[in-house]
């Protein structure tokens, strides 16, 4: 009897972690505005069956507005250059079950959002709230580093420099996000057209760094970025 209990116990444990092996990254909400209050934490999700996902956990809670949407972008603010976001929901629901308004129920608990088959793990950075209907953030999640035993499978190739590192916007005017999901230690140059080196530094493990492009002319630029014994070479317009 003991024996047949420990096989269905294992048995169990087998089918749950088949079920449930996936990768995810996470984080919690940030208040965008002190007039919009928003709680709890938030995760995207790629499980082994092909699912993708962003999930709102059981602790998740806002007020009502008028036509909250979600996206996954790229940066804090879906309007934004560069942020390239997409969304991935239509208007969010109230407890009842309804839409309402402002003084209506709030919206709480958890909920799940399909995301699009293309979309790899490391795309995006951001899950944000937009009330579209006054152009306004209510709140978002910076997402942390990929966790979970299948991360080698659904994520990207760790060892493969050109997928691991990117940079936004392109072109750029100011200011220059370098994505670097893997947190390596970079080293980062940029060439004009003639070959010539006209800006160095450094990236030790910070996962988005921000570059400052003020003392670089309007032009074509190339980047090079080299770490862990690779180099890739990457076109850059600067406005």
């Amino acid at each position: 009897m003991k024996r047949k209990l420990l096989l269905v116990t294992i048995l169990i444990a087998t089918t749950n972690q088949f079920i449930n092996s996936q990768c995810e990254r996470s984080g919690s909400f940030i208040q965008s505005d002190p007039q919009y209050s928003i709680s709890g934490d938030a995760k995207i999700t790629f499980t082994t069956s092909g699912d993708k996902d962003v999930v709102f956990e059981p602790n998740f809670a806002t007020v009502q507005g008028a036509d909250l949407r979600v996206y996954l972008s790229k940066t804090d603010d879906i309007v934004a250059a560069g942020s390239d976001a997409i969304q991935i929901s239509g208007q969010l629901e109230n407890d009842a079950g309804g839409f309402g308004g402002p003084g209506t129920s709030p919206i709480t608990g958890m909920m799940t959002f399909s995301i699009p088959s293309n979309t790899e793990l490391d795309d995006f950075d951001f899950i944000v709230i937009q009330c579209i209907s006054i152009n306004e953030r209510w709140g978002h999640v910076a997402l942390g580093s990929n966790t979970g035993v299948d991360c080698s499978s659904l994520s990207i190739d760790e060892n493969n420099l050109e997928t691991s590192v990117r940079f936004y916007p392109n072109p750029a005017k100011e200011n220059l996000i370098m994505a670097n999901n893997n947190l390596l230690n970079m080293n980062i140059k940029v060439f004009d057209v003639l070959g010539k080196e006209v800006l160095f530094l450094k990236n030790e493990g910070v996962r988005n760094q921000n570059i400052s492009l003020s003392s670089l002319k309007t032009g074509v630029y190339l980047v090079q970025i080299t770490a862990d014994n690779q180099t890739i070479t990457k076109r850059l317009v600067k406005q």
